[in-house]
């Protein structure tokens, strides 16, 4: 019997590629067309006419990730190694380009791609707000495509839940107040992390964080909020004290 004929990655609608990166417990979480001003090229230069931002809905990768070798190998960063690892092998499935937020810098704006999708929003804390996810998402990569898609219906802006927020709790529960709204003390923060090495953020993740009501019902599992919280500290701990 004949075995069917592969289909090229151009004939891939966003339902194929979101099978695919469920795979990993990933999905598309935007995407921009080519109109896009400054869309990346491809890798020999030649223009790019969709992006696609792939990440995490609430805790979805963690069963995958943490059954992975990179989480159990050891070594530093294993949450992008592992995202290196997926995204490149799904750009290569999809005749792409991957790119990936730690790289830099100069830094990919993932940011703005994602707003300019109509995903997120900014929030008090300083990253994006879903309107259904709250705080809990994250963008693994970015698959950058040499061929038009189609695009989902963008998404009627209706502001960050922050504007409506009166009792700003994600704003009172800091222990150092490391969260003025617009600022992130970084280092204030770093520094009741090393000298408080019993407090609740090590084991519960971000007060602040945990404090917003937005997307509760999808907080991560408790064990990828401790994987977060360590990779954060390791992080800063090499930022800080390493010469």
């Amino acid at each position: 019997m004949k075995k069917p004929p592969v289909s090229s990655a151009k004939s891939k609608t966003l339902n194929d590629i979101n099978i695919l990166a469920e795979t990993h417990g990933l999905r598309i979480r935007g995407t921009l067309p080519a109109q896009t001003q400054d869309l990346p090229t491809l890798a020999d230069g030649s223009p790019s006419l969709a992006l696609l931002l792939i990440g995490a809905e609430g805790g979805s990768l963690w069963p995958t990730f943490s059954q992975s070798s990179e989480f159990h190998d050891k070594h530093a960063d294993p949450l992008d190694r592992w995202s290196r690892r997926v995204g490149e092998s799904m750009a290569r499935e999809l005749d792409g380009l991957a790119l990936f937020p730690f790289d830099g810098p100069p830094f990919h704006p993932f940011i703005s791609w994602a707003t300019q999708s109509g995903s997120v929003n900014p929030s008090r804390l300083g990253l994006s707000l879903h309107r259904r996810f709250g705080l809990w998402h994250a963008f693994r990569f970015a698959l950058v495509l040499p061929y038009e898609i189609d695009h989902a219906e963008p998404v009627t802006d209706t502001g960050s839940a922050c504007d409506t927020c009166a009792q700003t709790p994600c704003l009172q529960v800091c222990p150092v107040f490391a969260f003025d709204g617009e600022q992130y003390d970084v280092h204030a923060c770093y520094q009741y992390l090393r000298n408080t090495p019993d407090a609740p953020c090590h084991t519960s993740g971000c007060l602040a964080r945990n404090a917003c009501p937005e997307g509760a019902g999808y907080r991560y599992p408790d064990e990828q909020v401790v994987f977060h919280m360590r990779q954060f500290y390791q992080a800063l701990n090499r930022r800080y004290e390493e010469p």
